[in-house]
């Protein structure tokens, strides 16, 4: 697995077909997921108040999400996918 860093926007500019936009949201969409969730358990644990301890977690938390997306078990991918070619396909 390629660690990419996380803050590393050029990536973005890479994004050049529906398929590969939709796979960052997917991913994106996940690393959101796992970020709100972890918020829950960092307000019963009070060891991961600092801001090390907060930039490990998220930088690990988008590399979750993006293996995660690359194992494409969850499918949101696919689902929008289909969404935007019925859209596409009943708004002609």
């Amino acid at each position: 697995m390629k660690i990419e860093a996380y803050w590393d926007i050029n990536q973005l500019s890479q994004i050049k077909t529906k398929s590969q936009a939709l796979k960052a949201f997917e991913e994106e969409f996940i690393h959101m997921f796992l970020k709100e969730s972890r918020k829950t358990i960092q307000s019963i644990d009070p060891n991961h108040k600092g801001f090390a301890s907060k930039m490990y977690l998220d930088m690990f938390d988008m590399q979750m999400a993006k293996a995660i997306s690359d194992s494409d078990a969850l499918g949101i991918k696919e689902y929008l996918q289909q969404a935007l070619e019925s859209y596409q396909k009943n708004s002609k």
